[in-house]
């Protein structure tokens, strides 16, 4: 119940601030699910740095790396939304905010290879 809790809170978050994005009920919801069936993992980051990090390739975990210092790069999600970046000192809210836009490029990918699957199946 808690993991769905985080998980509202963090697309809530991001729904709110993504003025840029349009994210239909469809997609919310792919967000939802996403969230709550996710494995998250941590991974040590000592010498990793988002340009170096090897991520697993594995669609249903969402790699978080927390970066050994602050050199290593800003707290930031991956292009692909797999892996989240962090650092000692990422506040809560940008938390959220990283887990929200992670579930959402996650979403986006399930989204485009469904309809790239559905482009192959028609006559």
């Amino acid at each position: 119940m808690s993991k769905m809790i985080v998980a509202g809170a963090a697309i809530y978050a991001f729904v709110a601030s993504a003025g840029e994005v349009t994210v239909t009920k469809e997609l919310q919801a792919a967000m939802q699910d996403i969230a709550v069936h996710s494995q998250v993992v941590m991974v040590d980051g000592s010498g990793a740095t988002p340009k170096t990090f090897h991520e697993d390739s594995d669609p249903k975990t969402l790699q978080i790396v927390m970066l050994a210092k602050p050199s290593d790069g800003a707290a930031q999600v991956s292009s692909d939304g797999e892996v989240i970046f962090l650092q000692k000192d990422t506040s809560e809210k940008e938390q959220q905010s990283l887990f929200g836009r992670a579930f959402y490029l996650k979403a986006k990918a399930r989204e485009a290879a469904s309809q790239s699957a559905g482009e192959h199946s028609s006559p």
